[in-house]
């Protein structure tokens, strides 16, 4: 390795009446001269080459004091590793198995260090996750959900079981491929049900869904009775719903029989009140 870079000096024009012209030049000292030169090649276990592999030198102190990439022929060279020191060469690749070499020791100018890359098992597996949220869309915690799979047979088994958390946030992991359906069966919603087909590993799906509410009703019943306990008979009840700005609307009336008993049907959910007179 030189120990000076090459230099050049400034112009100098040489003419008849010019006898002697001086050209000083200055040389810069080579950075990499007391480096190594650290190369090699980038190959499968097959001895073909794999290109753009991230090559990168690791220090004492375990930092990266550079990188570089690997050829169409698999070749990498780097020039910033000092004489005298040791360092560690770690090689990646996306769909190969990380290498991280022992600690070297590098007295050369001149350093050939080869590596065979071994492929990474990709799981045949993928991910579904998503939120659930109601028609306001407001997340919905603690809602049970099934992913059901298909069977070569046609029917479907119960695959996977979650719950959604406080954010409405759920997930189904390490799937495989097949055909799939989420299934959502909660009792203040209508039922929800959708199918997927995974066809690809290594994949995320990413699914919302919105659940509305059943139109449940229910029944509200009650006694009228005086300030001492005695059953007031033939009391007009009066059933106001509660709106959210705090006003009451009218919604049923009846009237008590004879032991001040009265009863409404089919009430959607709600918050109510009951008059009576």
């Amino acid at each position: 390795m030189d120990k000076y870079e090459l230099g050049q000096s400034q112009m100098g024009s040489v003419t008849e009446q010019q006898q002697e012209i001086r050209l000083d030049l200055e040389l810069e000292k080579n950075i990499y001269y007391d480096s190594s030169i650290i190369y090699g090649y980038i190959n499968d276990l097959c001895e073909n080459p794999i290109q753009n592999a991230r090559v990168s030198f690791i220090d004492e102190d375990n930092k990266e004091i550079g990188a570089v990439y690997s050829s169409k022929q698999g070749f990498y060279i780097y020039m910033g590793v000092k004489q005298n020191s040791k360092i560690k060469i770690v090689v990646e690749k996306i769909g190969y198995k990380k290498m991280v070499s022992e600690s070297l020791n590098i007295y050369s100018e001149a350093y050939e260090y080869n590596v065979y890359l071994e492929q990474a098992i990709i799981p045949d597996k993928t991910l579904i996750s998503g939120h659930i949220v109601d028609e306001k869309d407001i997340p919905l915690a603690n809602i049970s959900m099934y992913l059901l799979k298909k069977t070569c047979y046609g029917g479907e088994i119960i695959y996977k079981v979650t719950i959604s958390n406080i954010y409405g946030q759920f997930v189904f992991s390490r799937i495989p491929k097949g055909n799939y359906c989420i299934i959502v069966n909660n009792p203040k919603f209508k039922a929800y049900q959708e199918y997927i087909e995974i066809i690809e590993t290594d994949k995320i799906f990413d699914i919302n869904i919105k659940l509305i509410k059943r139109n449940t009703k229910t029944k509200i019943s009650g006694q009228v009775k005086d300030k001492i306990g005695n059953p007031i008979p033939n009391a007009l009840a009066i059933l106001y719903r509660i709106e959210e700005d705090g006003r009451f609307v009218s919604v049923k009336y009846t009237m008590c029989d004879q032991e001040g008993k009265y009863s409404f049907a089919d009430i959607p959910y709600a918050n109510y009140v009951v008059k009576a007179k």
